[in-house]
């Protein structure tokens, strides 16, 4: 397969490393110039780089991967799926529901395969809840309600760039922890099942002297009767990625950050779930390899266009 990455940040060498991790260097790069990490010209060497989309979709990619800022993702996403690629679109989709349809239509008339990229449902962690709550609620007990709480310090994340230009800080780019850090939502939806509704509450502190809103607190109401609740924020440090799931009989809590994954009964005996030798980038790597089988394969992604168009419709952003 050729891959043609669109947008050389911090994700976008991610992914580029990641191919190269899994055999795939048949790999072509479209790059305005602006936002290409510095010190990573040995990455880049031998690889073709083009300033124009047209240009480097007439290579004929078969898979174009979209890690530029969210806003710019479906202008891009038409255009190489107008070229015949499938689909591989850093999450969020988009900031806005415009032209989403046109986008839609080219993917269905083509038959192409489409991922939008959550990593955490490739979480060893996830996946155990997630089979839990599928096969084993006589032992744990029906789930009742569940928080998560996903607070990181903007500045922190890319020390090497001025973090009130990245895409993350600027409204024009898609910006704003609503939609950076929408994981949570995404992996709730991915372990209780369909969103029924989603109330927000989100706000713009300028603590950090940024725009967009930088707190967000969203409840959350599955079709199984489900409630949830995910806070999330661009402020707090040192950093929190946490989770609480309570059942009938006992809770689960979660600390993405230790690792740690504990069912607390209610006799307060614990259960713990190893989860020894994991690693940040496995999920990355995990969700890469099973996007190219799914390609290879013609089959559904884990989560694909439409999946993402309905999550971002909930987020009422129009």
């Amino acid at each position: 397969m050729k891959f043609l990455i669109c947008g050389i940040g911090s994700i976008g060498l991610r992914h580029l490393k990641n191919l190269k991790l899994l055999g795939q260097n048949d790999i072509i790069i479209y790059s305005t110039g602006k936002s290409i990490m510095i010190g990573i010209e040995e990455e880049l060497k031998n690889l073709r780089i083009y300033k124009s989309l047209e240009d480097a979709l007439m290579q004929k990619p078969d898979i174009c991967m979209i890690t530029n800022p969210t806003s710019m993702h479906t202008d891009i996403a038409i255009q190489a799926a107008k070229a015949g690629c499938h689909l591989y679109i850093e999450k969020p989709l988009s900031n806005t529901l415009k032209y989403l349809d046109v986008l839609q239509d080219i993917v269905h008339q083509k038959e192409l395969i489409t991922f939008i990229t959550y990593q955490f449902r490739y979480h060893p962690h996830i996946n155990k809840l997630k089979d839990i709550f599928e096969t084993s609620k006589d032992k744990y007990g029906e789930p009742l309600y569940v928080t998560t709480e996903w607070s990181e310090y903007l500045p922190d994340w890319h020390p090497w760039e001025d973090y009130k230009q990245g895409y993350s800080a600027r409204k024009d780019l898609g910006g704003g922890v609503l939609l950076t850090q929408i994981h949570p939502m995404n992996y709730l939806n991915y372990i209780f099942g369909d969103i029924k509704d989603v109330k927000i509450n989100k706000s713009a502190t300028q603590v950090l002297d940024i725009e967009v809103d930088d707190i967000a607190d969203l409840l959350i109401s599955f079709k199984n009767g489900i409630s949830g609740h995910v806070h999330i924020d661009f402020l707090q440090k040192p950093r929190v990625h946490t989770m609480k799931i309570v059942t009938s009989k006992g809770r689960f809590e979660w600390d993405y950050h230790q690792n740690s994954l504990i069912f607390v009964d209610m006799n307060s005996q614990k259960e713990y779930f190893v989860n020894e030798g994991f690693e940040r980038n496995d999920m990355f790597v995990s969700m890469l390899k099973d996007f190219i089988e799914c390609v290879d394969m013609n089959k559904k992604t884990k989560f694909n266009l439409n999946e993402a168009i309905e999550e971002l419709k909930l987020l009422k952003e129009e």
